[in-house]
């Protein structure tokens, strides 16, 4: 049995991992938040899955972002020195590439103007990759699935379904920047039953196909039968890029076609 501590399971992705993980039998799961009391824990645990963060779409001020995205990581990785954890895997975010505009960004590439969210999400990887216990680090994009949110997708889905006018960028590229939370749970819990010498890895999580952009909004067109006519504006400004997550595959990860997610998407939308 793998003793595995998930912070935090409140919160979308926080639940489905919780669920997912209480599902093996080989992982004997405990459950960590901001108002748990780490002091008066003696126990020895096996792995931190590090879920818990402020995110982009909250608009929270500079202090709540350093406090719950770099302070709480500070916190974390004491508590896993003083619990003996043998790996953290901690999920970051895409966004940390900033503006990037290029046609596919690797673990390699450098940031251009990354965000103050995306800042401390950098800073929470730079204390964990140098505390000298072994991680793997999940740098993800928009997650989706189970139920209705808020993120770039769903925003679109919408606005398709009311036959808006869409003006978009980048049409004729190709887009993988899409997680679905199935996927990534499943991963997770790869990750927690495998055993690997390395000292730490960085992958990048997308959809493991790509296609163009403007088969995607047109094959959303086609669910909803949606009047909304499409403008694509080109531009070599704008934020764009697709993920390499050849890395992650070779760890096992696997994801859903890009098409079967839209119609999970679209499914919960119309009930």
């Amino acid at each position: 049995m793998k003793k595995v501590v998930l912070f935090s399971p409140t919160g979308y992705v926080g639940s489905f991992i919780k669920e997912r993980l209480k599902k093996e039998k080989k992982i004997e799961l405990y459950e960590f938040t901001r108002d748990s009391k780490p002091s008066q824990d003696t126990s020895d645990y096996d792995i931190l899955v590090y879920s818990a963060s402020i995110t982009s779409a909250r608009h929270e001020t500079a202090d709540k972002y350093v406090q719950d995205n770099v302070v709480s990581a500070v916190s974390m990785v004491n508590f896993s020195r003083e619990h003996n954890i043998k790996r953290i895997i901690y999920l970051s975010s895409d966004e940390i590439y900033g503006e990037l505009n290029t046609d596919v960004v690797t673990e390699k590439t450098v940031m251009l103007n990354p965000n103050l969210y995306a800042a401390t999400k950098y800073l929470a990887e730079k204390i964990i990759t140098e505390s000298s216990i072994p991680y793997y680090i999940l740098r993800i994009p928009g997650i989706v699935g189970r139920i209705w949110g808020e993120n770039f997708i769903y925003t679109l889905m919408e606005r398709i379904r009311k036959n808006e006018r869409l003006e978009l960028y980048n049409l004729e590229r190709k887009f993988n920047n899409i997680v679905d939370i199935d996927d990534l749970t499943e991963f997770i819990t790869t990750l927690c039953d495998t055993d690997h010498n390395s000292s730490g890895e960085l992958m990048l999580l997308g959809n493991t196909e790509s296609i163009k952009l403007g088969d995607l909004v047109s094959y959303m067109k086609g669910l909803y039968g949606s009047s909304s006519v499409i403008y694509n504006t080109e531009t070599g400004e704008r934020r764009y890029f697709t993920l390499d997550v050849s890395k992650a595959v070779q760890h096992g990860y696997r994801s859903k076609e890009i098409k079967t997610i839209i119609a999970e998407l679209h499914q919960i939308h119309c009930n």
